[in-house]
């Protein structure tokens, strides 16, 4: 077996997912994959990438480790991670794919391979199998109507990989280091006007996903994160400058002095000009 089968652009365009193409491979021990970072084959740069191995075996790489992947087990790429697999050769797996997007789907996937490939394993596949075995059948004779039928079947095999599925890999903390990293940038660059969707977009993540991390890795909120490196910087232009209070305000990013000067008072006990006296003797 070697199909593939490809879907238009659904009509309606906020599906909670969608397949762009699904497939399968059985006696082919050929089968190896091996897409660099970014690559735009196959919309590697867009799409998730989902792997089930019904049987046989195969071998996923990444920079730390390789895998084994049996019966039951599989793999999820997400967008424009590198991607590494192949077949055995001696037992070739028979495996199933299918490579999708939708709305929110970091959130809906809770961050399941952003940063390296998430393995699992199921402990029943059957379900699976049937799922992926109506998708190709809907998929062979496609019409128009069949989109919320494919968008239905495809929401139901993640729903149900998320709730039976157990994880194989540990992830390195990549992400935390990507925050990190986003975090520096952003207390380098306080005075420009930041929003949350920017920042989460430097990460590559999306603005839920990237909001709820940034708060577990650095115990604060985004806001408060900026809110935080705009008050430091006025801190030390106010005892090392004579700009005014109404300019410190504008070059630490704050539109207005009124609110730089509540911001200032909330955090520190004591105005600007306050602070400004007492640290100078």
């Amino acid at each position: 077996m070697r199909e593939h089968i490809f879907f238009p652009k659904p009509l309606f365009s906020r599906h909670s997912c969608f397949p762009d193409f699904i497939g399968g491979y059985s006696d082919f021990p050929e089968h190896a994959v091996n897409r660099e970072y970014q690559s735009r084959e196959v919309g590697v740069d867009r799409y998730y990438n989902l792997h089930l191995v019904l049987d046989g075996k195969g071998y996923l790489y990444t920079d730390r480790a390789t895998y084994e992947l049996t019966q039951g087990q599989g793999f999820l790429y997400g967008p424009g991670i590198r991607q590494s697999y192949h077949s055995d050769k001696d037992k070739p797996w028979n495996i199933r794919w299918v490579h999708f997007y939708g709305i929110d789907l970091s959130q809906f996937l809770d961050g399941k391979g952003l940063d390296e490939p998430w393995l699992f394993s199921l402990s029943d596949i059957a379900p699976f199998r049937e799922l992926f075995d109506q998708l190709l059948e809907t998929g062979r004779g496609y019409q128009v109507d069949d989109e919320y039928k494919i968008a239905g079947l495809l929401y139901q095999l993640l729903t149900r990989l998320q709730a039976t599925a157990a994880q194989l890999n540990v992830p390195i903390n990549q992400t935390a280091d990507k925050i990190r990293s986003v975090a520096n940038y952003i207390r380098s660059h306080s005075n420009q006007p930041f929003t949350l969707e920017e920042a989460a977009a430097i990460a590559n993540y999306s603005p839920h996903y990237f909001s709820r991390r940034f708060s577990e890795i650095l115990g604060i909120s985004f806001p408060q994160f900026l809110l935080e490196s705009r008050l430091l910087r006025a801190k030390q232009l106010l005892i090392s400058t004579q700009l005014s209070i109404k300019q410190i305000a504008l070059d630490t990013g704050f539109s207005q002095s009124s609110y730089f000067a509540t911001c200032f008072r909330q955090a520190e006990g004591m105005t600007p000009q306050q602070f400004r006296l007492l640290h100078r003797g």
